[in-house]
């Protein structure tokens, strides 16, 4: 009896894990299907690492418009976002760049870049919870003890 209990209780740990990477769309709108509506199943999710946050940023450049969908991190490791992207990060925020022009001291923002934020879900998401496969595989492991339990 103790060996069946002990069993299900390494099944149920085994099944609840906690994950921390989140899993993000990774283009550039020159590719095909990257643009403001983007084609999910061209760029499946690519997993992030340490980041804490999707990226995607609409830069307007004359009449195009360009958008980069990446993991902050990455962006991070690239001087030039790293000196545009706001300090300010949040899920849900769009914010204009950091200007960052030594000759323009008092213009603080450039309303042509747009940096927008999100962690929810994958494609935007943070796997920071039991996985939702986890939690019916517990329950289920839960109900089959008692049913055996009551046999035996």
């Amino acid at each position: 009896m103790k060996t069946n209990i002990l069993l299900l209780i390494t099944i149920i740990l085994s099944l609840c894990y906690e994950g921390s990477a989140i899993m993000c769309h990774r283009c550039f709108s020159a590719m095909g299907g990257c643009g403001d509506d983007l084609v999910w199943w061209m760029f499946p999710w690519r997993d992030c690492g340490d980041s804490q946050f999707c990226v995607k940023i609409t830069e307007q450049v004359g009449s195009e418009t360009y958008i980069t969908r990446e993991c902050e991190n990455v962006l991070m490791r690239s001087t030039r976002h790293r000196l545009r992207m706001p300090n300010l990060r949040r899920h849900g925020y769009c914010l204009p760049a950091r200007n960052n022009d030594f000759w323009n001291p008092g213009s603080l923002t450039n309303p042509k870049i747009k940096y927008c934020f999100c962690n929810d879900w994958n494609g935007c998401n943070s796997a920071n919870k039991m996985t939702q496969k986890a939690l019916p595989m517990t329950i289920l492991c839960i109900a089959l003890t008692f049913i055996f339990k009551r046999l035996l």
